[in-house]
């Protein structure tokens, strides 16, 4: 079956912001974070893992963008933009009952990353009820 326009719209959505993210990241995660204003040390072990990181969130990227090449991979595209962002989402809430509040900036970014979540899985839901 061919993805509708919602379809490719939260694939190419979730993919863009996962590519994005995660290939600024690997190629420069200090610049990344200064952007919410925080200060990465110069820890080579820690840059070594922020890359590692961006580099799987890229991955996780071309895998979801796939689904707008392949609509073999449209369902396996929404579940995996689905599971990412709601993971990126939840662990959100927990660090806020853990740590306390964040700046604004990431109560947003809480907000997208569920909202991004909640459209590529009701689309994926939508996918895998039979029609009667």
């Amino acid at each position: 079956m061919t993805p509708n326009v919602l379809q490719k719209l939260t694939i190419a959505l979730s993919g863009l912001i996962a590519f994005g993210i995660g290939a600024t990241i690997m190629i420069a995660p200090s610049d990344f974070y200064a952007l919410s204003a925080v200060t990465l040390p110069n820890n080579v072990n820690l840059l070594n893992d922020m890359r590692a990181f961006g580099g799987g969130l890229v991955a996780v990227a071309v895998f979801i963008g796939l689904g707008l090449f392949r609509s073999s991979l449209t369902f396996a595209s929404l579940v995996a933009a689905a599971i990412i962002f709601a993971g990126y989402g939840f662990a959100r809430f927990w660090a806020i009952s853990v740590d306390g509040f964040p700046d604004a900036t990431y109560i947003w970014v809480l907000g997208i990353e569920l909202f991004v979540a909640a459209a590529a899985a009701s689309l994926a839901l939508k996918m895998s009820v039979p029609k009667v």
